[in-house]
């Protein structure tokens, strides 16, 4: 990870459901150049299991997870912002997490890891953004979780942020997106090879049980109508089978063995319960006051064919924020990729990000 950065915090970090870290490190990425005043930063927040490579530093880099977006002239133009991603606390991409290791024993973390939420996710990375000097943020953008998360963060710190745009996302996740979590969860709980999580040092790791909830995820995060025009009832072959038969049963093979290659299974179970448990009213009296702590401008997006978060999720955070007269605008996505259409449907992002943005920065001057 040559261009990933990591902020060392040496303070106990306390968590908001108990337990404490005695230090703690936070990857992130940036592209562009921090402008005289620092006021052109735009922040990125992620979905549960990407990192903070969000676009390649060079020719011949990994291409990043939102590579489209990030760039010279593109959408987060580097020629004017100073873009940063973040690796949330509890991953596993360079911040710590459960496969770090605790100086308390020299040993991993695995399920000693004290319990995250997405408040402890946002305080984690505003210490980065003290760090760096920044002392108000032009815009927070976040898809998935990283909408959660920059909500979050807008209700927490809204003297430092100006705008904000969430993608896809939810102030309080519905029953049915609580509902899949917890079957992913339980499929990795009941895998032998998990170990109670302590499997760090074992020849075997539930790398089959991640892979399955990885399949889980990703029938959640297209649509069923996108699904039958991409794979329909092709087969692979003839005869039969009962391992990957039917293409759709490829891809989900091919998509759960990519992410258990690389993810750490203690993180997954810590962060897609972070985002069962999240309500913007969790640190105040109810959901609205938590809500009302927003004075950002922003935009708020869903996706008409989002199973995971509804766009009636995106559509009470908007109602709620306009009704308090902030500066609010709601955009919805009539597309048949359903969750993930954030990273398909490139142009349309582009141009409603793009406007949102120039009238941001007119209304700024």
């Amino acid at each position: 990870m040559p261009y990933t950065r990591i902020y060392n915090h040496t303070d106990p970090f306390p968590m908001t459901l108990g337990g404490s870290l005695s230090r703690l490190e936070i990857a992130y990425e940036t592209w562009g150049k921090l402008n005289g005043d620092k006021s052109n930063v735009i922040i990125l927040f992620t979905g549960l299991s990407a990192s903070a490579h969000a676009r390649s530093h060079n020719r011949g880099d990994k291409p990043g997870w939102w590579e489209a977006m990030i760039g010279p002239g593109l959408t987060l133009d580097t020629n004017r912002y100073y873009v940063i991603c973040f690796n949330y606390l509890g991953s596993c991409f360079g911040s710590t997490g459960p496969s770090s290791i605790n100086p308390e024993t020299g040993q991993p973390y695995g399920p000693d890891f004290p319990p995250v939420l997405l408040q402890d996710i946002v305080r984690a990375c505003h210490l980065v953004v003290e760090h760096l000097g920044i002392k108000r943020i032009f815009c927070a953008l976040g898809t998935s979780m990283g909408g959660m998360v920059v909500l979050e963060y807008a209700a927490c710190y809204p003297d430092h942020l100006g705008n904000f745009i969430t993608i896809s996302a939810s102030g309080r996740p519905g029953p049915q997106s609580i509902a899949f979590r917890f079957v992913q969860r339980q499929v990795i709980l009941n895998d032998p090879t998990f170990a109670g999580g302590w499997y760090y040092d074992k020849e075997t790791k539930p790398t089959n049980s991640m892979a399955v909830a990885r399949q889980i995820g990703n029938i959640t995060y297209r649509s069923q109508s996108e699904f039958r025009e991409r794979f329909g009832r092709s087969r692979m072959g003839k005869g039969y089978s009962l391992g990957p038969d039917f293409q759709v049963e490829s891809y989900l093979y091919h998509m759960g063995k990519k992410l258990a290659a690389n993810y750490d299974a203690n993180s997954f179970l810590i962060l897609s319960k972070a985002m069962d448990l999240y309500s913007l009213g969790y640190d105040f009296n109810t959901f609205e006051e938590g809500v009302s702590r927003i004075r950002a401008s922003g935009l708020v997006i869903g996706v008409d064919s989002d199973m995971l978060f509804p766009f009636e999720e995106q559509q009470a955070i908007f109602r709620l924020l306009e009704k308090l007269g902030r500066d609010v605008a709601l955009k919805k996505l009539r597309s048949n990729m359903g969750h993930d259409a954030f990273l398909v449907e490139v142009s349309w992002f582009d141009q409603v990000i793009s406007e949102f943005l120039a009238k941001a920065e007119k209304e700024r001057r």
